[in-house]
């Protein structure tokens, strides 16, 4: 993790409680069981042993302090979370809507978060001048992608779609296969795509291009079989008051985004 990171973790530890004002009831003796994906700073990331990021901390503000719910959080492989929440084991997370998770949970429409899908490749990949020359997804059919598992836009976009994509393990890890030559695209954002490129010493290796493909909307999806589901309403009405009078500008900053990355 990055020092200009961790840095903003230890102000933003002082400074969460007072970002926010409390407009919710006392605490209700249940709680509501989010997951996340472990390792995809600055969304979802273990801290000295803490869950932290973006939409950790957005959704255990607006829980807990404006709805009167705690919260437990927790990181796991971005597959297996997904399958807690399928069998019931977790209430929901905060991730892109598709097909599939809208199978087995209702999803909001209101973005915790929007980030732009940009393709990456090889610096000095042969066919660098026909990507950069494309104009959608379609346009790029004829090219190998590496993506990982748990990437459900991949699996719904790509996979499904007939085109040519392997999976890899985790997020950095199809970084490190894309650098090693293992597919010729992968697709990322410039939130997470941006952090681990420069976290994991690829920013030289890697050209991150400025065609955007698609925009990932993150909104929270809760379980249908969760007893909380029925605050998705209530989560949405205060997220987008927040959104409307910056109400978490302030997290995004301390995380190195800008304010303007969910409006």
């Amino acid at each position: 993790m990055t020092n200009s990171l961790l840095a903003r973790l230890a102000i933003l530890a002082i400074l969460l409680p007072a970002m926010f004002h409390f407009t919710g009831p006392a605490l209700a003796d249940t709680s509501i069981r989010l997951v996340f994906a472990e390792s995809l700073a600055p969304l979802s990331f273990d801290h000295n042993g803490e869950t932290r990021g973006i939409l950790v901390d957005v959704a255990t503000d607006i829980f807990e302090r404006e709805l009167g719910l705690a919260v437990e959080v927790g990181t796991y492989p971005w597959e297996r979370a997904q399958q807690m929440v399928r069998r019931g084991e977790a209430d929901g997370f905060i991730t892109v809507s598709t097909a599939e998770r809208r199978a087995y949970a209702d999803c909001g429409t209101l973005p915790v978060l929007r980030a732009p899908l940009h393709p990456l490749l090889r610096r000095g990949h042969k066919s660098l001048a026909a990507i950069e020359a494309a104009g959608n997804l379609e346009d790029l059919r004829r090219y190998s992608f590496i993506s990982y598992f748990g990437n459900g836009w991949a699996k719904e976009n790509l996979a499904r779609a007939g085109f040519d994509v392997f999976f890899a393990d985790d997020y950095a890890s199809h970084l490190k296969g894309l650098a090693l030559g293992r597919g010729d695209i992968a697709l990322v954002t410039p939130t997470s795509g941006g952090y681990y490129l420069k976290e994991l010493g690829l920013a030289e290796d890697l050209i991150m291009l400025p065609l955007v493909l698609d925009t990932f909307e993150y909104v929270l999806c809760l379980g249908k079989t969760s007893p909380h589901r029925n605050r998705l309403g209530d989560f949405e009405s205060v997220l987008g008051r927040k959104r409307n009078d910056g109400g978490y500008v302030a997290v995004l900053e301390y995380y190195g985004l800008q304010p303007s990355t969910p409006y």
